[in-house]
């Protein structure tokens, strides 16, 4: 427990350097660059899960208290631009697994749950059943997550305007503490309701929706940006831990086409922010962090940090993992083979 303690400490003190240098999203980046040092390097930390919960459901909250009504007329016009990069998404994963598969050493199962694009956990719990090497998908997919969650928000951060924010805010202390209350007030029903009616990203769309009726019955309240900022550090630290030594054995494993699979991944999405900022009078580096296949609270609170539409961002994110995980059993009877005595 005590080293939990100092692990998460040092997590948000890092976070908290980096954003006093003014790096974009410099609480994510922050922490997550400390504890994949320590992670490597000195010792390696498990913490639980609701504590990644905890994180989601502060940053939520943030989310929806930022969150507008006259937002949601823009949402409609976007459906067609989102559901056309949705499926060159879902299909440029299935080609990328059948490349990954042709030029690698991998079965085609475990190829195919590597490259599939967002779900990682429902993903990776289902391609043990299917005969995939469950180490290397896992692998693979905290590889591509960490990979993105570390250079799109650097990319967007250096190029969109940022704006910096005191850390104190300016707040008087009586407003700053009915923040904070109200704060966990939604992260506490926030945990009750997710506990309860559980589905991908949902202690997320809990906080945004209940962060947005807290906006609707009290709309002078603002957060203190370093509450946010610590929430984000936390996720950083969870997200860091998780890449190690290990991950990067089970990729060299793949050879270099591991790498190459990740890159064109990644241009690839570059190119899916792009139709979608073609098709949409939304500007690119929003485009980028909504269509981006990385994850929702990520890349949803490097929107909220970069002062950009966190809710449109988080909408879509999680629209698209919820859209992979309904039409995963088709993919997998059309693509998957069906026995389960395939071995790397």
């Amino acid at each position: 427990m005590i080293k939990k303690s100092i692990y998460i400490l040092l997590a948000v003190l890092s976070g908290g350097l980096f954003s006093w240098l003014n790096v974009p999203a410099g609480w994510l980046l922050g922490s997550m660059f400390a504890e994949m040092i320590s992670s490597f390097f000195i010792i390696k930390i498990y913490l639980p899960n609701k504590l990644f919960k905890i994180a989601l459901a502060l940053i939520g909250a943030n989310i929806g208290l930022m969150l507008r009504p006259e937002q949601f007329l823009n949402y409609q016009a976007l459906l067609f631009p989102f559901l056309l990069t949705l499926l060159i998404t879902i299909i440029g994963g299935v080609l990328l697994g059948k490349f990954l598969k042709h030029f690698s050493n991998l079965n085609s199962n475990t190829a195919f749950f590597c490259c599939l694009p967002g779900g990682a956990s429902e993903v990776i719990a289902l391609s043990h059943k299917y005969g995939a090497n469950e180490q290397i998908v896992a692998a693979f997919h905290t590889t591509r997550i960490t990979l993105f969650v570390l250079v799109i928000p650097l990319v967007v951060g250096l190029n969109a305007p940022f704006i910096h924010t005191n850390a104190s805010n300016g707040f008087p202390l009586t407003q700053a503490l009915w923040a904070i209350l109200t704060l966990l007030a939604i992260m506490l029903a926030t945990l009750f309701l997710s506990q309860r009616l559980q589905f991908p990203g949902s202690s997320l769309l809990f906080a945004i929706g209940l962060g947005f009726l807290a906006y609707l019955l009290f709309p002078t309240i603002e957060v203190p940006v370093v509450v946010t900022g610590v929430a984000q550090a936390i996720m950083g630290a969870i997200i860091g831990i998780r890449f190690d030594k290990e991950s990067l054995l089970q990729l060299k494993s793949i050879g270099a086409i591991s790498a190459v699979t990740l890159f064109i991944y990644f241009i690839v999405s570059l190119g899916l922010a792009t139709i979608f900022f073609v098709l949409t009078p939304i500007d690119w580096f929003t485009s980028l962090l909504g269509i981006v296949p990385a994850g929702a609270a990520e890349m949803a609170s490097t929107a909220a940090t970069l002062k950009m539409d966190a809710a449109m961002v988080a909408t879509f994110q999680m629209a698209r993992v919820l859209a992979l995980l309904i039409l995963l059993p088709f993919l997998i009877r059309m693509f998957a083979k069906s026995t389960n005595t395939e071995v790397q």
